[in-house]
């Protein structure tokens, strides 16, 4: 009996568990980091540099193998018929020849060399983090928008049911002291087109709220036709922007000149001499004489010294060198814009929180005047026409205030998110 009742307290906590497993899981698709989180997992530019950081760890270990000994197996034999006098001088060509061996060659390289070519391709997988790192942002930023945007609209969709909901309780009362001749028929025309014309905003509504959260499928990447209400955005109440030396467009200046200052060291390089040693051993003969004891080896060295190729190495060291300066008038450029955006912002976030205070007093104003004209409408104390105008007063105010609110969700995001174009 014991042992019954325990699997059944087992078993019922287990269901509990799965429910509430499953409850939590349809909550966060309706959250922001859900749909931040699927962008990340399906762009393909994001795939892209991750391939692309792979792709450059891999060409270091390229270089390294490059400058290690090199091992080949050659093979050829050769040929070379003389019939009555006529055909290549013997003396030449042996008449035929045959080589099957194995080669060994190494170009040496000092050490500092060797480090300065890694450090290149360090710092090109540099570049690629820090324009990964700008890519991301740049999702992170659209995704956000379009998410605020799903949700104004599905703010607005819900003002307008609940509205509809006021006018159709309302249409009750009316409809029967209509018919009891305590209202004219014409006023409850008059409010029945309201509720009307509130009906058609509804669906409107309802069809941009759909699109919009469409869009933020399709742009994270979703495949889904189900709609369902999204969370209010989470974006920090007062974001505090990165200052410009931490930020991603410094961190991508600082790579892009260590590749460049780099990329001069591997020029100076490369014009120093070059040593390559080899050695290859195997077989080889004419098979003029005692072919069986052809076998051997041979050992060498290769010098490569450069003299003179017209300055190229100059001309390379000053396209570097614009390079470099180029890149960091880009940086003065963007500290003036990434500052200038930040007080632009932050002043305008300050003046929307003002307006919304404003707003939301107004507001409170406008719904005690709707519930007290609701409530004097059916003794005549009020005229359908006052009516109609402090309901469509409260909703204006309403819809202005999700507006402001929409406008500064997109400012925070802004500021949490600074994109300098």
């Amino acid at each position: 009996m014991d042992t019954s009742c325990t699997y059944l307290i087992r078993g019922f906590l287990f269901l509990m568990l799965s429910f509430s497993g499953l409850k939590i899981n349809a909550q966060s698709k309706n959250t922001l980091s859900y749909f931040l989180e699927e962008a990340k997992i399906n762009s393909p530019v994001l795939n892209d540099f991750n391939n692309q950081e792979m792709s450059n760890r891999i060409d270091s270990l390229k270089l390294r193998a490059t400058y290690g000994f090199i091992v080949t197996g050659e093979g050829n034999a050769g040929y070379s018929p003389n019939i009555k006098g006529w055909g290549y001088d013997s003396a030449l060509t042996n008449g035929q020849s045959l080589f099957a061996g194995v080669r060994v060659a190494k170009e040496f390289i000092s050490r500092n060399n060797l480090n300065t070519r890694l450090s290149g391709i360090n710092a090109s997988i540099a570049q690629v983090l820090a324009q990964k790192n700008i890519s991301l942002q740049t999702l992170n930023k659209q995704i956000t928008d379009q998410y605020i945007a799903t949700y104004a609209s599905q703010q607005q969709y819900n003002l307008s049911k609940e509205i509809i909901h006021l006018l159709s309780q309302e249409d009750i009362v009316l409809k029967k002291l209509t018919q009891a001749a305590v209202f004219r028929q014409t006023d409850y025309l008059t409010f029945k087109v309201t509720l009307q014309q509130n009906e058609l905003t509804l669906e409107q509504q309802k069809a941009d709220w759909q699109n919009n959260y469409a869009l933020l499928n399709y742009l994270s990447g979703i495949v889904d036709n189900t709609f369902e209400p999204v969370e209010a955005p989470f974006v920090q109440e007062s974001p505090i922007p990165v200052s410009f030396d931490n930020s991603m467009y410094t961190k991508a200046f600082q790579a892009d000149s260590l590749k460049l200052a780099n990329d001069a060291k591997i020029i100076q390089y490369n014009y120093k001499p070059k040593i390559t040693a080899f050695s290859d051993s195997g077989y080889q003969s004419s098979f003029t004489t005692t072919p069986y004891k052809n076998f051997g080896l041979s050992v060498g060295v290769g010098v490569t010294i450069p003299i003179y190729d017209g300055h190229q190495k100059k001309m390379l060291l000053q396209q570097n060198q614009l390079s470099l300066q180029t890149r960091q008038k880009y940086l003065e450029q963007t500290q003036r814009q990434y500052q200038q955006q930040i007080l632009q912002i932050s002043n305008q976030i300050e003046q929307y929180n003002k307006i919304i205070n404003t707003a939301n007093e107004q507001t409170t104003y406008a719904k005690t005047l709707v519930e007290a004209n609701a409530k004097q409408l059916p003794t005549g104390d009020v005229r359908m026409v006052d009516f109609i105008l402090s309901i469509n007063n409260l909703l204006s105010l309403k819809g202005n205030i999700i507006q402001y609110n929409t406008t500064l969700f997109n400012l925070k995001n802004q500021l949490q998110y600074l994109i300098i174009q």
